[in-house]
């Protein structure tokens, strides 16, 4: 059985900074919710830095806790219905 390395140490990246947002989005779902480690094979140590960093860029509003629900949200469009007016041609 091979042995997962962390795509973190991989990369060499020695410090996880939480201003650095393009990267902590690599570890957040659609829905803004940290990624866990057995989907991200990342390893305890730098988990335990990632979600301090997101939670960090949080605090600071670099990202945001949930997404905009006005966007996320799938509305069905509004169809404008013919109605006939039944007062035409009375008067």
């Amino acid at each position: 059985m091979s042995q997962k390395v962390c795509p973190i140490d991989a990369a060499g990246i020695k410090q996880i900074d939480y201003k650095d947002t393009e990267f902590l989005k690599n570890y957040i779902t659609k829905f803004n919710k940290i990624v866990p480690r057995y989907y991200s094979n990342v390893s305890l140590k730098n988990q335990r830095k990632l979600s301090q960093a997101i939670k960090r860029a949080r605090y600071m509003s670099l990202m945001p806790y949930i997404l905009n629900p006005r966007k996320s949200v799938a509305v069905a469009p509004v169809v404008a219905v013919a109605v006939e007016d039944k007062w035409d041609g009375i008067i």
